[in-house]
């Protein structure tokens, strides 16, 4: 039986592209707020990496933090390894930006 833990990261071995909280939520039937503790954790371990939010380049205009638009686009994830069998990239490190 595969936990719920192990399904989050499985949508993502199987996904060409990054997702949503909203899009997992929808696809599990996980409340968002459960389902960001799982996507954390799995930042954490280094298998799953945010691609969007503060940070972000803007897709429309190439700006950072300037862009008026960048505030409403949700936070996107993706698969931070190509393979399962890969050792897992670092995690990401808020205070080394």
């Amino acid at each position: 039986m595969t936990t719920t833990l192990r399904q989050v990261l499985n949508i993502f071995e199987e996904s060409a592209h990054p997702l949503s909280l909203a899009e997992i939520a929808r696809d599990l039937g996980v409340e968002a707020g459960v389902l960001e503790g799982m996507l954390q954790y799995w930042v954490h371990r280094g298998r799953l990496r945010e691609v969007s939010g503060d940070a972000a380049i803007c897709p429309m205009c190439s700006k950072r933090e300037s862009c008026a638009i960048m505030p409403d686009m949700p936070r996107r994830y993706e698969l931070a390894t190509g393979s399962r069998n890969e050792l897992p990239l670092s995690p990401n490190c808020l205070c080394c930006k």
